[in-house]
């Protein structure tokens, strides 16, 4: 288990570290980019679920690169993009076909016609066209109500392992002069 851990922190600085990809991207050596704090952590949480809802291959690179914009951490997202894998994503996108097709008045996929024998180009020629934009715009909604949700979960809900208030050293005259004696109230 040490030596997983040791992996996946060395992936994470090889990335993090990368000439090229500090070449194009220069503040990726942002530390709230990796480690975070709770506004960057709920933003994280919006970016990786509205990612994990849109259905196109490749989210999780999707969801670091808006991350990087959005300043959310990419650890965070990248990991909530994997809530739709490919155990997940049939139930998840076919609920958000079912909420595109109920706004937009579409007929659910048991009476769309296709023609006997549908092989991938005849799904692709006639069954898409025809459930592209319920799905697209079902996933949408999803992902941001599911989004939104999680951001202000993790934002405005009192958890403490997000207590990240960094206690602040008084600087050093402040706290001679609390001890000074000249400081004492002496009417007491």
């Amino acid at each position: 288990m040490r030596s997983v851990k040791y992996s996946v922190i060395r992936g994470i600085r090889s990335i993090k570290y990368s000439r090229w990809l500090n070449g194009r991207f220069p503040g990726l050596r942002n530390k709230d980019l990796w480690s975070g704090n709770r506004a960057s952590f709920a933003r994280a949480g919006f970016v990786g679920a509205f990612c994990a809802f849109i259905p196109i291959p490749l989210q999780m690179p999707l969801a670091a690169i808006v991350s990087y914009y959005a300043r959310a951490n990419i650890p965070l997202a990248v990991a909530l993009a994997w809530l739709t894998n490919p155990v997940t994503m049939w139930p998840i996108w076919t609920f958000g076909y079912l909420v595109g097709g109920w706004v937009l008045g579409k007929p659910t996929l048991g009476k769309i016609e296709v023609t006997e024998g549908v092989n991938m180009w005849g799904w692709m020629t006639e069954v898409l066209p025809q459930i592209w934009l319920p799905l697209w715009l079902g996933n949408g909604i999803l992902g941001l109500f599911i989004g939104s949700w999680l951001y202000l979960a993790i934002r405005f809900v009192p958890l403490p392992q997000f207590n990240f208030l960094r206690k602040r050293k008084k600087p050093a005259s402040s706290q001679a002069s609390e001890l000074s004696p000249s400081r004492v109230d002496s009417s007491r």
